[in-house]
C-alpha cells in the first residue's frame, strides 16, 4: 500500500488525513480540517493543499495513480453526527450484573440513560419513559425473577407499539430469561443475548461493547455511503488499537483524553485497558452538559473571579459559536479550567488510585491543539494528576489526529499503520518530573542540572511551583534531579535522586523539561482570591503573561 486517505468525523469537525510513502516509508503528508460534517469541502481543501486529485465524479479515486492522485485505501473513523441513545433497563436489579453492564456501556460510544424498573411507578410510566426517550438501542439486564421480567417486557412491548423503531436489544441475563425475552420481543426487535453465568465478566463486557460499537460504525457508514469507502471504524476502537501498540512497543503506561464528540478517556498498560466515554460533554455542542460538573468545579481552576451565572453563559455560548477555535486569552483560560475539571471528573470514575496515577505518557487528542501548549500541559497534569513510579511522565499532543487514523488503518495494513504511528503520531509537549512528599511552601524542594551538549544549566525549584527547563531544538538533554529531605520524586522513596543520561537522555519537546513541585495530591486553597492567585502563579511559572490572566 502506497497511500491512504482517512476521513475522521466528529460532531463539530471533519478531518481529511493523507498518508503516503516518502522514500519508501509511510509518512503523514498532512491533515486538513473543516468545521462541521462537511466531507465534500474537506476533500476539496485537501486536493488544493496537497496538489493531487482525490475524487473524480464524486467518488474516491483508487488505487493511487503513478502521479499521486487518489489513494489505495479509503477509511472513515469516528461517530455518526448524532450519538445514538441507549436505554439500560435494570430488571430485578442484580448489583454484579449492573456493574458488568455499566462497564460495557461506559466504553460503547453511545449516550446512555439508566432506568431502574423497581423505581418506576407503573408499567405505563415505564412505557412512557421509553416512548419519550426513543432509544436506538436497548440493554436489558437483571436477575432470574421471571415475574419482574414479564412485567417489564409488557411495558417494552407497549412502548414499541407507539411507533418508534428499536434497532437492537441486548440481554445480559441467564439463558431462561433470554428465552423469555426472545419469545416476547423476538418478532419485533433484533436481539442478542449474553449469559453471565457461563461467561467471564470480561467476555461479557467485550461482547456487548463490541456489538454497540459495530452499530455505531454502521451508522457512520450510512451517512457516508455515497463515498463507498473501504472501512468504517468507530473512534474508540481505533484509539484503543493505537494505544495498545504504544504499550507493547515502548512498555508505556498511557492515559489519553479525547474531546471530539463528548469526552473519551483511555488508560492503557500491559496488564489491560480501561475506556470510559461520556456523551454530551465537550467544548462545543456538548458544552451545556458540562454544567453537570457544577460551576464551582470549574471556577476553582480559574485565575480570575467568575460567577456561576457567567460560567453557565460561557458554556451556552460555546454551543452556539460557529468556530471551534478560541482566539481570546480569557476564553482559553476558561476552557483550560473546564477541561481540567472534566478530565479530573472522568479520572475519578476510572481505574483505582495507584493504577490511575502511575503513568508514563499522557496523550491529548487533537481538539486540545487549539490551546497554547502551556495550557494544554496543565489540562493533562491537573486533570490526570499523575504520580509516576519512576518520577517522569511525558505529555504529547495528537495534533494531526493520527492515533485514530493509524488505529483505523491497522484493519487494512498493520505494518503501514505501525510505521506511520511511530514516525508521526504524537507531538511532544513536555517531559515532567513530578515531585511529592512533605514540602514547605517556598522552601527548596529539588535541585539538579540539565545538560544539552556543552550547555549546563543548574536549577533549584521551590515547593509549590512549576519550573521550566528548556533545551535547544533538535537536541537531547541529560537530567539530574536531587530531592531535599522529606521530598520524593514520583513514588520513589524520599531523598532518592533520578538521572537520565546516555541512552536514557530525554528527547526534545516543545516546552522542554518541567519540574512539577506542587505535590500530590494537588491541593488548592479554599479561599477564592488566594486560590486564583495560586493559579496565576502556576500560569506565570509556565510563561503565561500576567496581563492575560485578568
Amino acid at each position: 500500500m502506497h497511500s491512504a486517505v482517512v476521513i475522521s468525523c466528529s460532531q463539530g469537525m471533519t478531518r481529511i488525513v493523507l498518508a503516503d510513502r516518502v522514500e519508501g516509508e509511510p509518512r503523514l503528508l498532512g491533515t486538513v480540517a473543516v468545521p462541521g460534517r462537511d466531507v465534500e469541502t474537506g476533500l476539496a481543501f485537501a486536493e488544493e493543499r496537497f496538489g493531487r486529485r482525490l475524487v473524480a465524479e464524486e467518488c474516491p479515486i483508487r488505487p493511487r495513480g503513478v502521479l499521486g492522485d487518489g489513494a489505495d485505501a479509503w477509511i472513515a473513523v469516528g461517530s455518526p453526527a448524532s450519538v445514538p441513545l441507549l436505554a439500560v433497563l435494570a430488571i430485578a436489579p442484580d448489583p454484579f450484573l449492573a456493574e458488568v453492564a455499566k462497564r460495557a456501556v461506559d466504553a460503547a460510544m453511545v449516550e446512555t440513560r439508566w432506568i431502574d424498573t423497581t423505581k418506576v411507578a407503573s408499567l405505563t410510566a415505564l412505557a412512557q419513559q421509553l416512548v419519550e426517550l426513543r432509544p436506538r438501542f436497548l440493554l436489558l439486564t437483571g436477575g432470574s425473577d421471571e415475574r419482574a421480567w414479564q412485567s417489564a417486557l409488557v411495558a417494552v412491548n407497549n412502548a414499541l407499539g407507539d411507533g418508534f423503531d428499536l434497532e437492537l436489544g441486548i440481554v445480559i441475563a441467564p439463558e431462561t430469561i433470554q428465552q423469555l425475552v426472545a419469545k416476547t420481543l423476538g418478532d419485533r426487535v433484533e436481539l442478542m443475548g449474553v449469559d453471565p453465568t457461563t461467561s467471564q465478566p470480561a467476555e461479557v463486557v467485550r461482547a456487548v461493547t463490541s456489538e454497540f460499537r459495530s452499530r455505531v460504525a454502521t451508522l457512520l457508514s450510512a451517512e457516508l455511503k455515497a463515498l463507498e469507502l473501504d472501512r468504517y471504524v468507530d473512534r474508540a476502537t481505533a484509539l484503543e488499537r493505537a494505544l495498545a501498540f504504544l504499550v507493547r512497543r515502548a512498555d508505556q503506561r498511557v492515559a489519553l483524553v479525547d474531546l471530539e464528540q463528548g469526552i473519551l478517556g483511555i488508560w492503557a498498560r500491559s496488564e489491560g485497558m480501561l475506556t470510559l466515554y461520556r456523551a454530551g460533554r465537550d467544548l462545543e455542542q456538548g458544552a451545556l452538559g458540562l454544567a453537570a460538573l457544577g460551576p464551582e468545579a470549574i471556577a476553582r481552576w480559574l485565575p480570575f473571579p467568575m460567577t456561576e451565572e457567567d460560567i453557565l453563559d460561557w458554556l451556552a455560548n460555546r454551543v452556539m459559536t460557529a468556530s471551534p477555535f478560541l482566539f481570546e486569552w480569557r476564553d482559553r483560560l476558561i476552557a483550560t479550567a473546564v477541561v481540567r475539571a472534566l478530565v479530573q471528573d472522568l479520572a475519578n470514575s476510572g481505574p483505582p488510585s495507584g493504577i490511575r496515577e502511575d503513568l508514563t505518557l499522557l496523550a491529548l487528542g487533537p481538539r486540545l491543539a487549539w490551546l497554547p501548549a502551556e495550557l494544554a500541559l496543565l489540562c493533562a497534569l491537573d486533570g490526570f494528576a499523575p504520580l509516576p513510579a519512576g518520577g517522569l511522565v511525558s505529555v504529547a499532543l495528537d495534533e494531526a489526529d493520527l492515533l485514530a487514523t493509524c488505529g483505523a488503518l491497522a484493519e487494512i495494513d498493520p505494518g503501514y499503520a505501525a510505521t506511520l504511528l511511530e514516525r508521526d503520531a504524537l507531538f511532544p509537549l513536555a517531559h515532567v518530573v513530578v515531585v511529592a512528599g512533605d514540602g514547605v511552601e517556598g522552601a527548596i524542594a529539588v535541585r539538579g542540572e540539565v545538560r544539552a551538549g556543552d550547555l549546563v544549566h543548574r536549577f533549584a525549584v521551590p515547593w509549590g511551583s512549576l519550573h521550566v527547563l528548556p533545551f535547544p531544538s533538535g537536541r537531547s538533554a541529560e537530567l539530574l534531579v536531587e530531592p531535599e529531605a522529606g521530598i520524593r520524586i514520583g513514588s520513589l522513596e524520599p531523598g532518592i535522586a533520578i538521572e537520565f543520561a546516555g541512552e536514557a537522555a530525554l528527547g526534545w519537546t516543545r516546552l522542554g523539561i518541567v519540574i512539577d513541585a506542587r505535590g500530590r495530591p494537588l491541593r488548592l486553597p479554599d479561599d477564592p482570591p488566594v486560590r486564583a492567585r495560586r493559579i496565576r502563579s502556576w500560569l506565570a511559572d509556565l510563561g503565561v503573561a500576567e496581563g492575560v490572566m485578568r
